[in-house]
């Protein structure tokens, strides 16, 4: 396994344990109006993971949701659209599976790369060019940036008890 994909690894173990229990009025809660909600934020991580499986795997959607959930790459989050998907689908079930799709399209990439997968040029969801190794390097940070972000939103006085 390649040592990009052990921080991959562990940056979604420590994603599991920022969301584990968490009720779906806490993965909706929202710091403040127009803030993202932590059901956001894991849609859009399984988003991203699935931008790179996309665009270095040829992976594809299979239905309407997962194709929401690509999606949520960058809509609201990089770009000014509305968030793909309607409140009734951020929920606990709905978010864990999106992000085991996501795993599982990315983990056979992202453990094994291919020299052409590596050198593959593509361009990354906030629009700069790059190649496929750097863009695993960003995919293997990226849950652990907004684990933060969720770790910060549990420890808010407001947050709701589970």
């Amino acid at each position: 396994m390649s040592e990009v994909a052990t921080i991959w690894h562990f940056t979604r173990r420590r994603l599991a344990q920022a969301i584990e229990g968490l009720s779906d009025a806490q993965l909706n809660w929202r710091l403040f109006d127009g803030a993202h909600s932590i059901a956001e934020y894991l849609y859009h991580v399984a988003g991203v993971e699935l931008y790179w499986a996309h665009h270095l795997g040829g992976w594809q959607p299979a239905d309407d949701f997962e194709a929401s959930v690509l999606q949520c790459t960058c809509d609201s989050f990089l770009n000014e659209k509305p968030f793909p998907l309607p409140q009734e689908r951020c929920t606990a079930t709905d978010v864990e599976r999106a992000l085991q799709i996501a795993y599982n399209a990315l983990a056979p990439i992202i453990e094994s790369p291919t020299p052409e997968q590596l050198a593959k040029p593509v361009r990354s969801p906030i629009g700069d060019p790059i190649d496929g190794r750097e863009g695993l390097i960003r995919v293997a940070q990226h849950a652990a940036y907004h684990t933060g972000q969720i770790w910060l939103m549990r420890m808010h006085p407001q947050f709701p008890a589970g």
